[in-house]
C-alpha cells in the first residue's frame, strides 16, 4: 500500500515547534507573574506582549489587539464592520476559511481575479467605484492559497483606493517572515495606515496550537473590536499569550524564524523542482517564501473528481473549488482546475513522490 502523503493542509511539523524555549517560557512566565496570568485578563491582550509587539511594529500600544490567533480576529473585525448584505472583496483565490467566516457574519463575498502581481486593479478599481465594500481581503506575502506576493505598485493602488473611497483593508500576513530568496515588499500599513489593519499570528512560526495572534489597526478601531470581543469571550488566553511574551523578551523568536527557512527552503526547492521536472507543460506559481505552491490545470486535464482519485492513490489534495469566492459578471472561476501543494510539512523526498503521483492522474 501507498505511503499517504498529504497536500492539503499548511501546517508547521512537529520538528519545526521550538519546544524546549516554549516549555521554558511557559514555566517561567505562569511563575513570574501568576497573579495576572493565571487570572481573567484584560481584553485587549497580555500588556507586557502588547508592549513587545508595539515597540516592534514602531506603534502604540493601543493600536494592538491580542486574540486567540488570527482568523478570530477576522471574525471579530468582520462582525464589526459587517452587515448583512455588505460585500466583502477578495482575492480570487483566497483562504478558504476567511471566505467561510465572512459569510457567516452575513457579507457577500466577492473574489478579484489575482494575477502574477497581485489581484487585477482595474476589475478592483471598478468594483469598489461601483459599491463600496466593508473591506478587502488580502494576503499580500506569499498568499494562501496561491504562493503570490502583491507587487509595492499594487499594495500603493489598493492603499489610495482604501483611502478615496473610504473602506478598509485587512493585510493578514502570518508568511511574511518565511521569505526564502529575495527582498521584502513593503507593509501595506507601511503606506498608509488610516484604512489598514494588519493581522498575523505565531501559528507558523512558533504553534499553532498557542492560538496567539494579534491585529495592528487605529486605536478607534481597536476599541470597538475589544468591546465585540468581550461579547463573545471572558478573557484571553493569557498564559500562551505570556509566553510568547518570554520568547520575544529573550529574543528567540528570530532565532525560530531563522531555524524554520534552514527546515523550509529544501522543501520549497524540492516543490519546485519536482513541477518544473514532473509536470512542465503545466505553469506553477514560483513563490519566494511561505508553505504553498499552486498551479491551475489546463482544461484538457483530467480534473474530474481530482481529490477522490488522488486519495486512491495515496495522495491527499484539498477540492480547489473552497478557495474561490462569487466570481465577478465578467469572470469564470476555475476553482476545480485549481490546486494548493504545501510543502512544509512532508520531505523533500515525499515531495517528488507526490508530484509523481499527481502527474499520473492528469
Amino acid at each position: 500500500m501507498h505511503e499517504l502523503i498529504s497536500f492539503t493542509r499548511g501546517v508547521p511539523p512537529t520538528e519545526a515547534f521550538p519546544t524546549a524555549a516554549l516549555a521554558e517560557a511557559l514555566a517561567a512566565s505562569v511563575t513570574r507573574d501568576p497573579a495576572v496570568v493565571l487570572q481573567y485578563g484584560q481584553q485587549q491582550g497580555y500588556p507586557p506582549l502588547r508592549a513587545l509587539l508595539a515597540e516592534r511594529h514602531g506603534v502604540r500600544a493601543d493600536e494592538i489587539l491580542v486574540g486567540n490567533g488570527s482568523l478570530q480576529l477576522q471574525d471579530l473585525v468582520a462582525s464589526v464592520l459587517v452587515r448583512p448584505g455588505d460585500t466583502v472583496l477578495t482575492e480570487q483565490p483566497s483562504y478558504d476559511r476567511a471566505i467561510a467566516t465572512f459569510r457567516r457574519r452575513g457579507a457577500r463575498v466577492i473574489g478579484i481575479p489575482l494575477g502574477d502581481d497581485g489581484l487585477d486593479l482595474t476589475r478592483f478599481a471598478a468594483e469598489v467605484a461601483r459599491q463600496t465594500p466593508a473591506f478587502v481581503y488580502l494576503v499580500p506575502d506569499f498568499q494562501n492559497p496561491a504562493g503570490i506576493t502583491t507587487s509595492a505598485a499594487h499594495r500603493r493602488a489598493i492603499v489610495a483606493l482604501a483611502e478615496q473611497h473610504g473602506f478598509w483593508v485587512i493585510e493578514d500576513v502570518p508568511y511574511r517572515s518565511l521569505r526564502y530568496r529575495g527582498t521584502a515588499e513593503p507593509q501595506l500599513r507601511e503606506l498608509g495606515d488610516s484604512r489598514v489593519i494588519t493581522m498575523t499570528s505565531f501559528s507558523k512560526l512558533l504553534s499553532p496550537g498557542l492560538r496567539v495572534g494579534y491585529m495592528i489597526a487605529p486605536a478607534a478601531l481597536i476599541t470597538r473590536v475589544t468591546r465585540e470581543g468581550e461579547n463573545q469571550y471572558l478573557s484571553p488566553v493569557l498564559p500562551t499569550q505570556a509566553a510568547v511574551a518570554e520568547l520575544l523578551r529573550q529574543g528567540l523568536l528570530d532565532d525560530t524564524i531563522a531555524a524554520l527557512l534552514t527546515l523550509y527552503r529544501p522543501r520549497w526547492q524540492a516543490m519546485l523542482q519536482a513541477l518544473d521536472q514532473t509536470l512542465p507543460g503545466v505553469p506553477h506559481s514560483t513563490p519566494d517564501g511561505g508553505f504553498f505552491v499552486s498551479l491551475t490545470l489546463p482544461p484538457d486535464a483530467n480534473s474530474a473528481d481530482l481529490v477522490g482519485r488522488a486519495r486512491a492513490a495515496g495522495l491527499l489534495l484539498t477540492d480547489g473549488r473552497a478557495f474561490f469566492a462569487e466570481p465577478l459578471a465578467d469572470t469564470t472561476p476555475a476553482g476545480e482546475r485549481f490546486v494548493r501543494l504545501p510543502f512544509c510539512a512532508v520531505t523533500p523526498e515525499q515531495i517528488a513522490e507526490g508530484v509523481r503521483r499527481l502527474a499520473t492522474l492528469l
